[in-house]
């Protein structure tokens, strides 16, 4: 049964098949999430992600309609699918839970070792 409703899901709503362009795009995005020095924003009003490489000179920008790269030499605007552009903001948003969790799990060592300490405190006096 699970076999018969994967293949009418496939029928239904292909998998995407990146051409050569979109998987250099998209191994782009991934390297550049990669790196520990790029900053990635997103703008939630508009939906857009603002990925940024100073020491790289790289600047992205990828909404659902697109993706901009840009440095100081070139910049190259590619207008997509929204099935490629959903693929790509994957790949950023899962940067930026990932960025997330390393943060959160920081900020609860932190708690911890404060609680402990104030917990200390207290005992010695």
């Amino acid at each position: 049964m699970r076999k018969v409703i994967k293949w009418v899901k496939s029928i239904l709503h292909p998998e995407h098949k990146m051409n050569e362009k979109e998987q250099l795009i998209y191994d782009i995005i991934e390297g550049l999430c990669l790196q520990e020095d790029t900053d990635i924003k997103m703008a939630p009003i508009s939906g857009r992600y603002y990925i940024t490489n100073k020491r790289l000179e790289y600047w992205v920008k990828i909404w659902e309609d697109g993706t901009t790269i840009t440095n100081h030499k070139f910049s190259l605007s590619n207008n997509a699918l929204q099935k490629y552009q959903s693929i790509l903001i994957g790949v950023v948003e899962k940067t930026i839970e990932k960025n997330r969790e390393d943060f959160d799990s920081t900020i609860f060592r932190n708690e911890i070792e404060l609680l402990e300490n104030i917990r200390v405190n207290i005992n010695s006096k």
